[in-house]
């Protein structure tokens, strides 16, 4: 077990490894930790030919403490750029989802009927499942219900809206409940639902998005699961640069909501991730960002060095971060489900 260390000592220890620390280094140790700062962002800095003979951490030649901090500071305003469209397209998937389903099913306490949903044989399951599908069935299908029901029961959580409707008429309607779910109850949801009323969800966010090309209810599943993945990094403050939620990283996100954001939705997000490339233009080795990408054949060839030992510093450079993560083609994600 490793033992706590004050900033001072966090500081030498730093050095000892050759990080090159400032006068700005306490400070952000301060107020962010050691282990969200180093631990979450030393990996493209570490020297791993040199660690093969050393019992610890070693960096590589000319690492700066403020390299890595600006590679943790990176990561956040990515994540801040990107938060407002996950929220968009939950909602957008949200409302697609529940509308099909009420406009098949009228009755108000329908969405607690088991005979309204899909049979384990018939459900929708991610290509490359190896699982047993009548326990995942039965699995996510109780657990759903067990989850719509206790959103019914009067509580000390229970949100004013629930409590209105069920104080005055009794029942909650789906379309009022749908506020009170969570991204993930959607996408449990839909994968529940029967193939009529997943292709009608698909073909109204297909609508909604103009995307090019319809979305497919199978790739919607992979999309709710990609999405709902890294709305959770990002809402959490974890390391998105890196991320991979069932093998799909930060470009297949962004291809995700580019396929689910209208027209204005997809300019705005591009252009917040613009902004931030430009902000940390010289600031960010280019190999740091080879995780970003699911193929490794979409990495930019300026960023292949495996251990690039410039930053983006130049214009140009920012350029190409911009240009292959703000405007993704708009195609279907390759890594499968």
């Amino acid at each position: 077990m490793k033992e706590f260390k004050t900033v001072d000592e966090q500081i030498l220890l730093l050095e000892s490894r050759g990080v090159r620390c400032g006068e700005g280094t306490a400070d952000a140790l301060r107020r962010e930790g050691y282990y969200a700062i180093v631990n979450g962002y030393k990996d493209t800095f570490l020297d791993r030919d040199a660690m093969q003979r050393s019992p610890g951490d070693v960096y590589l030649h000319g690492t700066t403490f403020k390299m890595i901090y600006d590679m943790f500071l990176f990561d956040r305003a990515m994540r801040n750029a990107v938060m407002p469209s996950l929220i968009e397209a939950e909602s957008t998937l949200k409302n697609a989802v529940v509308y099909a389903f009420c406009n098949e099913h009228r009755g108000t306490a329908d969405y607690l009927d088991r005979a309204n949903y899909v049979s384990a044989r018939d459900m929708l399951v991610p290509n490359g499942f190896r699982g047993d599908k009548a326990k995942e069935h039965a699995r996510n299908l109780n657990s759903l219900l067990s989850r719509l029901n206790n959103k019914l029961t009067p509580s000390k959580t229970m949100k004013p809206f629930t409590r209105h409707y069920v104080e005055t008429y009794g029942m909650v309607p789906l379309w009022v409940l749908q506020n009170d779910l969570t991204f993930g109850n959607i996408s449990h949801f839909y994968q529940l639902q029967k193939r009529g009323i997943q292709n009608a969800a698909a073909r109204s966010v297909s609508a909604s998005s103009g995307a090019r090309g319809r979305i497919g209810a199978k790739e919607l599943l992979r999309i709710f699961d990609v999405l709902v993945g890294f709305r959770n990094i990002c809402a959490h403050d974890d390391r998105l640069y890196c991320a991979s939620v069932s093998g799909a990283h930060f470009d297949a996100a962004l291809t995700s909501l580019y396929r689910i954001l209208n027209d204005s939705q997809r300019a705005r997000l591009s252009a917040s991730i613009g902004e931030v490339t430009m902000e940390f233009m010289g600031r960010i080795r280019p190999s740091s960002l080879n995780s970003m990408y699911t193929d490794p054949d979409d990495i930019p060839e300026e960023f292949r060095e495996p251990n690039g030992s410039g930053p983006l510093g130049s214009r140009a450079g920012a350029q190409v971060v911009k240009e292959s993560l703000a405007a993704p083609d708009i195609k279907k994600p390759r890594a499968s489900i």
